[in-house]
């Protein structure tokens, strides 16, 4: 009757001593990083956790997008700003996180392609009516997010890890910033904004490879897959080394030409 009672009343620490009891390793490690991870405990690629994991974030898209749609341009605007606030915020919390569970900060600077998406929602979300951002939130970013959820490099980790929920829900944001703004025909498609957006690729893969090499990381994984299966493609093909960093970048510039089209396509065919 007692342990009837004191769960009833101490919920919290019945549910530890339930989390012992069951064993249960995945939430043993809620808080743990990538490289701390026994093998085993991920939540793998394109399996029924992550198929989950996609769909959650189609939700949150989906009714992001919706709401976008439903409002007045006063609105629209908050809640533009709102998502650029939003990935600056987690971004910081993701590494205050990272650095009370023992995790190295330096491993997870905001160094990342999708960092620079975010910067870049920012300024686009403050700078309404600019012609600079939103074409290349829309043919880099949008894909490289879009990428980021299909194949993500957090497979390793349980799914109910903080850095699992935090890659989704960061990458789900910039998609449903973008796509928002592309569905209420806020991004004109013209071809010479494809360029910039290669530019940018170009200008921010040359300056992180120096990062790179300098201080012995790998952001933007321009040195090594990291055995994403996407990645690892471009190692097969390339050979690795600096002609898998090459490849890399050819790949995004095919792919910033690839989403251009198909934008193109539903803009014609959807929303004429």
């Amino acid at each position: 009757m007692f342990k009837k009672v004191s769960y009833f009343y101490f919920g919290f620490y019945s549910l530890q001593d339930r989390i012992r009891a069951y064993n249960n390793p995945c939430m043993n490690y809620f808080w743990t990083q990538t490289d701390k991870i026994p093998e085993g405990l991920g939540y793998g690629q394109f399996t029924k956790k992550h198929f989950i994991w996609i769909t959650v974030v189609a939700v949150f898209v989906t009714v992001i997008v919706l709401t976008y749609q439903q409002s007045d341009l006063a609105k629209r605007i908050f809640l533009l700003r709102t998502i650029g606030a939003s990935l600056i915020i987690i971004d910081i919390l993701k590494l205050i996180m990272i650095k009370f569970s023992g995790g190295d900060v330096y491993e997870y600077l905001p160094l990342e392609v999708c960092s620079f998406a975010a910067y870049s929602i920012v300024c686009d979300s403050i700078w309404i009516g600019n012609s600079i951002f939103p074409i290349m939130l829309l043919t880099l970013f949008m894909p490289a997010a879009f990428m980021a959820v299909l194949f993500p490099t957090t497979s390793t980790l349980p799914a109910i890890n903080f850095y699992t929920i935090h890659q989704f829900l960061y990458h789900g944001l910039i998609i449903a910033y973008v796509g928002a703004r592309f569905v209420c025909k806020e991004i004109p498609l013209d071809y010479p904004g494809v360029w910039k957006s290669i530019f940018y690729v170009i200008m921010l893969a040359s300056v992180i490879y120096v990062i790179d090499k300098i201080f012995h990381k790998d952001f933007m994984f321009l040195v090594d897959d990291y055995d994403n299966p996407l990645l690892k493609v471009i190692t097969k093909v390339t050979g690795g080394g600096f002609a898998y960093t090459v490849g890399l970048v050819l790949f995004c510039i095919f792919m910033i030409h690839v989403f251009y089209i198909v934008f193109k396509c539903i803009n014609i065919f959807f929303f004429n």
